[in-house]
């Protein structure tokens, strides 16, 4: 079965309502006949800043039925085994580089969108760039793009973990590494 891929905006601002969006995307899927070139295969694109895409990837390799993975493209993350999704640890170390550049500014304006986001409110990022980290190849980056990454872990950790604490695992990371 050939790749679908999808422009999909996210219009929901809470948890419950949020998932079911979500999984009413994924609802519409056309079903797979089989293995490998037989399985349905889709690619959403979620969300963009500066001409970077966030997309979720589905089937996740965990088949974990509405499981999806978060990819960037057009970047990578971690230097010998390069992915374009960023892990939970990926995304810690771009928000402490970020963090490092300027704790006051990221204390003052990236920490308050991070707990928005967390809340389930729309964020827009002005022209005005927040910041940067710099990725595995030394690269400075958007740090947009890593908070819209936190979004929408946040929501898979919620369609994942839904009857247990779903974003507030990631959410948990986060504040023990000083980052929200």
């Amino acid at each position: 079965m050939p790749l679908v891929t999808l422009n999909k905006t996210l219009s929901s601002t809470t948890r419950a309502t949020i998932r079911d969006e979500v999984i009413n995307w994924f609802l519409a899927e056309n079903p797979g006949t089989g293995t490998g070139a037989l399985a349905s295969k889709v690619h959403y694109t979620v969300d963009s800043y500066n001409g970077i895409s966030i997309e979720l990837h589905r089937p996740a390799t965990l088949n974990k039925g509405f499981d999806f993975t978060v990819h960037v493209n057009g970047m990578f993350f971690k230097k010998n085994k390069r992915h374009t999704d960023p892990s939970h640890n990926d995304i810690f170390l771009a928000l402490s580089d970020c963090r490092n550049q300027n704790t006051k500014h990221y204390d003052s304006k990236i920490k308050p969108i991070l707990l928005d986001i967390f809340n389930c409110q729309n964020v827009n990022f002005s022209s005005t760039s927040l910041g940067h980290f710099t990725d595995y190849s030394g690269t400075q980056r958007p740090i947009e793009i890593i908070i819209l990454c936190v979004k929408w872990l946040f929501i898979e950790q919620d369609m994942t973990y839904w009857n247990w604490s779903g974003r507030q695992m990631l959410f948990d990371g986060l504040k023990n590494n000083n980052l929200i």
